[in-house]
């Protein structure tokens, strides 16, 4: 039986370095957990559906691995809703979404719809962005340059907390004591 894409979150989370995190992602490359975490971290990848869970009867009874599919064998369908151009109403999109939520086990199912909302980070804290692009760096588009302004900012803080010789933050309205 394959690992599920949140078994595979899960055992991140589990891990403590940062390189360990690192390593279980490229453990269980697949083009399947590469295309969720560009839905979830792409900010060009938008899947055209409404925010938030959609109703589907969500059975829990049933273990990891004996539903009817799973998103490794239902992630080809998913064009449906990356793609502007296919031919389907929103109606029969959402209807379409929820059969294939009710398909899954019901962790895929609430991992998707987080990947679909891009809150992954609520439910796996440690499963960031810089993570991401460290594990596979050709899965993001290049972060946007900082703006000249933060920049500037970040450096006049940091000038402005000076720490004195007593251990207590100098501002930049004090004086230094004089040696």
């Amino acid at each position: 039986m394959k690992t599920l894409l949140p078994q595979v979150f899960e055992e991140v989370e589990r891990v403590k370095t940062r390189q360990d995190k690192i390593n279980v992602l490229k453990a269980y490359d697949s083009q399947q957990l590469r295309g969720l975490l560009q839905i979830n971290f792409n900010p060009n990848v938008k899947m055209d559906l409404p925010e938030g869970t959609p109703p589907f009867k969500r059975d829990e009874k049933i273990q990891a691995g004996f539903t009817e599919t799973n998103l490794y064998a239902e992630f080809r369908r998913l064009y449906v809703w990356l793609q502007s151009d296919v031919n389907v109403t929103k109606l029969r999109k959402e209807h379409l979404f929820i059969q294939l939520l009710e398909g899954i086990h019901y962790t895929e199912a609430d991992v998707l719809c987080l990947a679909k909302d891009k809150k992954l980070e609520t439910k796996y804290k440690t499963l960031t962005e810089d993570i991401i692009r460290e594990a596979f760096p050709d899965i993001l588009p290049p972060k946007p340059p900082e703006p000249i302004l933060e920049k500037i900012e970040k450096v006049t803080k940091v000038k402005k907390s000076k720490v004195s010789l007593k251990g207590s933050p100098v501002t930049s309205n004090e004086t230094s004591p004089n040696l």
